[in-house]
């Protein structure tokens, strides 16, 4: 072999042992996170009621308690549930699968389309975005969907239209997508992205076989999301509570002052935000690299293009129709795709920049990399709610169910421990508590009307202002005893200013 030849494949074979070292750091974070074992947040203690509380056949109909879900996720936690029951481990034993996978998924992908000197820094920005490992190990749908999309991508890609017979290209993208529909609910964006990728292809290479296969995927694609809207979508759009809790979440489509164009920005940010890092570097860099790959992708190769920058313009479209939330979570399976126009853009200015602005542009990869990761879980737990911890406060006070007031922030999570976890036993005597629901504002009332020498109030969250309002109105009708806080559970005791005959 060359001199030449073998310094090249040295270099090619020190990247590829770089990139799978980033895979399994990455790895590290996600399993370092779910063994910490943190307790369950509101939503997810709602997706699990849903799947406690009903049978394969029921979880294709509207979920219960403001949650959404794609079927054939529900399916894979209720089967979680037959072989390891309802613990914290078993219900986030699937996000955690998909999240390692989507590592290996995501590498293939990158392969596939970047040259090796550009494609570490999505995949960097992918193994230790916090978001990413955060969502790994979470009972929500986010890391699932974000795998479909990938997947997807990586599908098109390997199934080259004039490689496979019309037969067999019409089943397996009529499979595929089918799968994805029922499995993932925003692919129906990467979906239409995959379609027009194949349709640019063939008008390009000017094969009109190739558009007519594609008519009939798509109508079965079509009529697959429309009887799924139909059935289990429509009504959870429409409905009031989601429609107000992502209101700030969605796109003015024609803003009319500098009040919805701030808004509108402010959205975008957190996107660019959540590629690349949270900080005014990471953000101008990350801005840069985004321009560069998307108008790289634009003038050199329209089939990439539509692959990978219009499911992006999709989802904004569909947030300025107030059909799709910008929420971070909800948005989590188009970041893999800002990653990879980051690493066109990277490509890009390699390709076209001297040797110190390529140095400083990976040294800003770099930083970017270094600031945007999990790697607080190795000197400290990641802790959110942490109800429990306010209920062994209670108990280790000879607290029980008749004295405990629940907010409706911890009402739902105060159920799974109470009534469905695999340790409720421990807290059967805390049962039976007082439950507040979503907008009560009957603080005092309820306090004026306790007859127990003691009472504790618990809370989960961070709405601090609220939480303090309501403890105003305790306050006027109990004296205040002590007060417990870890992470961000919180309770507060109680004692009567009347001494009441037990």
């Amino acid at each position: 072999m060359p001199f030449s030849k073998l310094i090249a494949q040295i270099k090619t074979n020190r990247c590829q042992y770089f990139t799978i070292a980033l895979i399994l750091v990455g790895i590290g974070f996600r399993l370092l996170l779910f063994f910490q074992n943190r307790n369950l947040i509101i939503d997810e203690a709602n997706v699990v009621r849903n799947i406690y509380e009903r049978d394969y056949w029921a979880l294709l109909k509207p979920l219960s308690y403001e949650q959404f879900a794609p079927p054939l996720f529900l399916w894979m936690l209720k089967l979680m549930s037959h072989l390891f029951g309802y613990s914290e481990f078993a219900m986030r034993f699937f996000p955690l699968i998909c999240g390692i996978s989507s590592l290996f998924i995501y590498r293939s992908l990158l392969q596939k389309i970047l040259p090796i000197n550009s494609l570490w820094l999505p995949l960097g920005l992918f193994c230790f975005a916090p978001i990413l490992v955060k969502y790994s190990t979470e009972v929500k749908q986010y890391i699932p969907d974000a795998l479909v999309a990938i997947s997807l991508a990586l599908f098109a890609l390997k199934i080259n239209i004039n490689n496979y017979s019309k037969f067999r290209f019409l089943t397996v993208w009529i499979v595929l997508g089918s799968i994805s529909i029922w499995a993932s609910q925003p692919s129906v964006f990467i979906l239409f992205s995959v379609g027009l990728y194949y349709f640019i292809q063939c008008v390009q290479e000017k094969k009109r076989d190739g558009i007519f296969i594609l008519i009939p995927i798509g109508l079965v694609w079509f009529t697959q999301f429309a009887l799924y809207y139909l059935l289990i979508l429509k009504s959870q759009i429409n409905s009031v509570y989601l429609q107000s809790y992502h209101g700030p979440y969605f796109l003015f489509a024609v803003p009319h002052s500098a009040a919805e164009w701030r808004h509108n920005w402010l959205r975008f940010r957190e996107i660019i935000y959540n590629t690349g890092g949270y900080n005014i570097v990471s953000l101008y860099l990350c801005a840069l690299l985004m321009a560069v790959g998307a108008t790289s992708l634009l003038r050199k190769s329209l089939t990439l293009f539509a692959l990978f920058v219009v499911p992006i313009i999709l989802v904004m479209i569909a947030a300025a129709l107030h059909q799709f939330s910008l929420i971070d979570r909800v948005i989590i399976f188009i970041l893999p795709f800002t990653m990879i126009i980051v690493g066109f853009g990277l490509a890009q200015i390699i390709a076209w920049s001297n040797l110190y602005v390529r140095a400083a542009i990976i040294a800003g990869g770099l930083y970017m990399i270094s600031l945007y990761n999990f790697g607080s879980l190795l000197y400290r737990p990641f802790q959110f709610h942490e109800l429990t911890k306010g209920f062994d406060y209670v108990l280790s006070n000879h607290g029980s169910g008749k004295e405990l007031y629940v907010d409706c922030s911890s009402k739902d999570t105060y159920i799974y421990y109470t009534q469905i976890h695999p340790h409720r036993a421990k807290y059967a005597s805390l049962k039976n508590a007082y439950l507040f629901n979503w907008n009560d504002d009957n603080f005092e009332q309820v306090a004026s009307n306790i007859k127990t020498t003691k009472a504790y109030f618990i809370f989960t969250g961070g709405a601090q202002e609220l939480r303090n309002s309501h403890l105003r109105a305790v306050n006027k009708m109990l004296l205040a005893t002590d007060s417990f806080k870890h992470a961000a559970c919180f309770v507060y005791s109680f004692k009567s200013r009347v001494k009441f005959v037990q």
